[in-house]
This record gives C-alpha cells, structure tokens and sequence, in this order.
C-alpha cells in the first residue's frame, strides 16, 4: 500500500475541494509556466545542440515519460483506420518544434510568446475555409484585430521582420493545422490515441532532420534535456487535467498568463525588457484570441443544445 505523506494529502484534499473552474485555472497558469521554464531552457541547450536534435530527443523522452499512460491506453499504431491523418499530425508537429526550437536562440521570448498566441486566429480562418464551418462577422472583426496586433509586434515598414519572428509564424500556423487535425480525428477516435499517435511518430519522422547534424550531447546537455521533456510533460498533463474538470472557455483565459511568466524569465535570466510596441501588440493579440475562444465556445453551446433538442424530438416522434 502507497505511502502518502499526511501533509500531501492534506494539500491534495484542499486542492479538491476549490470550485472546479479556478482549480482549472490554477492548472493552466501551472501549465504555462512549465511551458515558459521550457522554452527558457532551449537556449543553453542550443549552445551545444542543433535545434533539431533537440526536438528529436524531446519527443523521445517525452515517449518515455507517458509510456506507462500510452501502454494503459493500448493504443493501436497501425491499425487505427485515421493512420493516415495521424501521420499528416505528427509532420505538423515536427514543423511546428523544428520552427519553435529554432527561432527561440534569436528572439526575444515575450515577442515570440506574443507571435504564437496568433494561432487561435489561424483556427478560426482554416475553421471557415478547411472545415466550413460558419464564422459571423464578429469573430471575423476579432480576426482582424488579433492581425493588427501582430503587425504592431512585428512593424514591418519600419524595422526588418527576422527570421526567428517567421519561424515562429510558421509555429503558430502550424499548430493551428494540428487543431483543425486533431477535430477531424476527434469525431473517431479517442483522446489518448491522438495523443499517443503523435508523440509517437514525431518521434521517428524528428530522427530523420536530426541524424543531418548528429552530435552525441555531453552529460550536461544530457541533463537540460532531462529537465526540459519532463517540465514539458508536466506541462501537457496540468493543461490537460485543467480542460476535464472544467470548461475549456473559462479556463482557456488564464494560458496567456504564459505572457507573465516567460517575461519574468527574460527579464530575469536574459537581461530582456520588452518594448512599449510588443506589450501594445501583446495585449492586442490576447484580447482577440480570448474574444474568439468565447465566441467558439458559445457556438458550440448552442450547437450541442440543438443536438440534444433534435434528438429529444425524434425520440419523442419515436414514441408516438
């Protein structure tokens, strides 16, 4: 029988008895702080290791780290009739991490923050256009606007946009492919197989970009890269946990705390104090993602109280 410490369980038990929707909170802010400590920590492996690499090992160790989950899961790799979709994740993902690993050596990290949080405005446009779904012209003004504040972020005219701010673009765009994915393989499939599925093949598509610029890491690296698969795992887990005890809308706020935080760890570690331009642009960008995220949320609320009325009626007809 485990041993569980009486303090622990005390704190575990209080945790428990918090309302669900700021315990949600509470585990997405932890999660955007894993996910902000990760970051930070690609740049001093980057001093040894190729971006590519990095990813390459990432995704191996973060195998590892959910093994015991995915072996629970029983997922099947090659007999999921959606194999083909799940692959076209795993590329995504791959991209996405090869752009995210490679820009963060070369900008700021508040500015790249500030760029990513763009994918929510991507989701809405492939939304419209991949999978038909019908955008109002509010949520299209918030568009607009989350585009503004990327172009305050970025000024082009006025300063040379770098390659590490493309690269993260090419990040928030491709994460956004992997949400509009992941809704298609939802309809069929189970959250632990799309999951499982794509760490799983990142993991064999990363090996083939990073056996080009092979190097063996010393033991150091060997330990950063230790620490940053697993801050990261624990990242996915509270985010995850976060959105199954409460609404997605009303936790999803709080993952722009991640602003803050990676802000603080600029500041802190790298000596970064962004601009007026980028806290202008910053804030512009989350008001929209927020405003859009509701306004999905809300739709779906209606469509899924139209389901349970349509089929309350035909069970109804069916009686009769």
């Amino acid at each position: 029988m485990p041993i569980v410490h009486p303090a622990s369980s005390g704190l575990l038990a209080a945790f428990g008895r918090i309302p669900p929707t700021v315990r949600g909170g509470l585990l997405f802010i932890a999660g955007g702080t894993c996910f902000a400590v990760m970051t930070a920590m690609i740049r001093p492996l980057a001093e040894e290791l190729h971006p590519f690499q990095i990813v390459f090992f990432r995704n191996v160790l973060g195998v590892a780290f959910l093994a015991p989950w995915l072996l629970r899961a029983r997922i099947n790799l090659l007999g999921s009739p959606q194999l083909k979709t799940h692959l076209l994740r795993a590329v995504f993902f791959v991209i996405a991490m090869m752009c995210w690993y490679s820009a963060i050596p070369h900008i700021e990290l508040v500015d790249a923050s500030a760029l990513v949080f763009t994918a929510p405005i991507y989701v809405t446009i492939l939304s419209a256009v991949v999978l038909r779904e019908r955008v109002r012209l509010r949520r299209w003004t918030a568009v607009a606007i989350g585009f503004s504040g990327m172009l305050i972020v970025l000024r082009p005219g006025f300063e040379a946009i770098p390659l590490a701010a493309g690269l993260v673009l090419i990040d928030a765009l491709a994460w956004s492919i992997m949400v509009i994915l992941a809704r298609f393989l939802s309809r069929t499939e189970p959250a632990s197989a799309i999951v499982g599925h794509m760490f799983v093949w990142a993991s064999m598509i990363s090996l083939i970009p990073a056996l080009f610029v092979w190097q063996w890491p010393s033991l150091n690296a060997c330990l950063w890269l230790l620490a940053l698969s697993g801050v990261s795992t624990i990242g996915h887990v509270c985010v995850t946990r976060a959105l199954t005890i409460a609404e997605a809308s009303a936790v999803m706020p709080f993952e722009y705390t991640q602003l803050v935080t990676v802000g603080l760890i600029g500041y802190l570690a790298f000596g970064e104090v962004p601009d007026d331009w980028t806290l202008l642009g910053a804030a512009v960008i989350v008001a929209a993602a927020i405003y859009i995220g509701q306004r999905e949320a809300a739709a779906g609320r209606r469509e899924a109280q139209a389901a349970k009325t349509a089929a309350k009626a035909a069970a109804t007809a069916g009686e009769d």
